[in-house]
């Protein structure tokens, strides 16, 4: 009986968390005085870059950069990419290369990213995109 009262404590316990974090997202301050420090926005959130193309009905492909990111105050306190990919259909192949950052970061208002693929259509004659994606995390 001992064994079971503990067991249904442990995952009411477990499961008041999980249902708090899928009901109640962290929320998006934008304040005008935020801290000590200044101005500017505090949160956390991600930002997206892409680019698609294709021929209709017979290949797409959609090359994306996804950079995840908190501000304290306007400045940046951790960022990160946390996604770098393509999406293909069709007649379509994609291949991501290397993403890296290019500017600012943390302590900074901003960052900036850059991110490279090739991609094409693979029916003669083959052609070949090299693609690059620039994504900005603004200044606020």
């Amino acid at each position: 009986m001992r064994k079971a009262l503990l067991i249904l404590g442990l995952l009411a316990a477990l499961s008041v968390p999980a249902g708090a974090i899928a009901t109640n997202p962290p929320p998006r301050v934008i304040c005008a005085t935020c801290g000590a420090s200044g101005t500017g926005w505090t949160g956390c959130t991600q930002q997206t870059e892409s680019h698609s193309a294709g021929f209709p009905y017979f290949s797409s492909v959609n090359h994306y950069l996804v950079v995840s990111y908190c501000k304290r105050a306007g400045a940046i306190t951790s960022i990160s990419i946390v996604a770098h990919g393509c999406d293909t259909r069709g007649l379509a192949f994609c291949s991501t290369g290397p993403a890296w950052p290019t500017g600012g970061g943390v302590g900074f208002g901003y960052a900036t990213f850059e991110a490279h693929a090739t991609w094409g259509v693979s029916l003669a004659p083959l052609y070949n995109n090299n693609d690059v994606l620039r994504l900005t995390v603004p200044v606020g």
